[in-house]
């Protein structure tokens, strides 16, 4: 029951975390397919803009990280299985459970669609394939697995905190600030999870990058166990 309750309030989202991670691939391909289409890019600019989509597909797993408990305060509760906050406080389970499910769910949701952009380079240009093998492009989805954790712990976070359309915000606002604290210059280059999805992901440099998932994994755990204590401590 929970686990299909949960599959009902993310089958929207998962089509859109889908529409959303495609995008790249049909813009730049229907870019390339026109008249006045450049030469095929260097490396250096491959490294240039995987380090904007790192950006982009962190997007994925926040979107993804749901509802959780609280959740559209539009709902009526009487819509039966609605993400609504007093429906799913009724259940009789513990909060925690019903937070775990969510988020377990939300979490496989995301490895799956993580598949697009790991294979988005090696589809949209044909020059670059040479240089990447088929256990660099699973390297590549590892380190985008594990390296969303930590955005998909700050979501599932919010989403015992904010109703969905302030949660969209604060997710905004957040990323761009880790995006900014991870670029200052006393911030080891190992430990930015931005380029560990970018220019030092495995598609350049063919290995994985340990710290920065290490960080990440961390991160994901220490909010998500927040989140459960905040939940089960919360008077609604």
């Amino acid at each position: 029951m929970l686990w299909y309750k949960s599959w009902l309030e993310t089958r929207f989202r998962l089509i859109f975390a889908i529409i959303f991670a495609s995008f790249p691939i049909v813009l730049v391909m229907g870019v390339q397919h026109t008249p006045s289409a450049a030469s095929p890019p260097t490396l250096a600019i491959l490294e240039g803009m995987s380090g904007f989509w790192a950006f982009y597909w962190s997007l994925v797993s926040l979107n993804l990280a749901g509802s959780g408990i609280k959740t559209q305060a539009t709902y009526r509760p009487t819509k039966g299985l609605h993400s609504s906050m007093l429906f799913t406080l009724s259940m009789p389970t513990s909060r925690f459970r019903l937070l775990a499910t969510r988020a377990g769910l939300g979490l496989l949701e995301t490895a799956a669609v993580l598949v697009i952009p790991a294979c988005t380079m090696w589809i949209i240009f044909p020059g670059f394939r040479p240089q990447v093998s088929s256990s660099d492009l699973v390297k590549f989805w590892i380190t985008l697995c594990l390296c969303a954790t930590g955005f998909y712990g700050f979501g599932v976070l919010l989403s015992t905190l904010l109703d969905d359309f302030t949660q969209n915000w604060a997710s905004i606002i957040g990323i761009l600030t880790a995006w900014w604290l991870l670029s200052l210059p006393h911030v080891p280059s190992s430990a930015n999870i931005f380029r560990a999805m970018g220019p030092n992901s495995p598609l350049f440099t063919h290995s994985l990058p340990w710290t920065s998932m290490g960080v990440s994994l961390s991160v994901g755990i220490i909010l998500f166990l927040s989140a459960a204590a905040l939940i089960r401590a919360r008077e609604f």
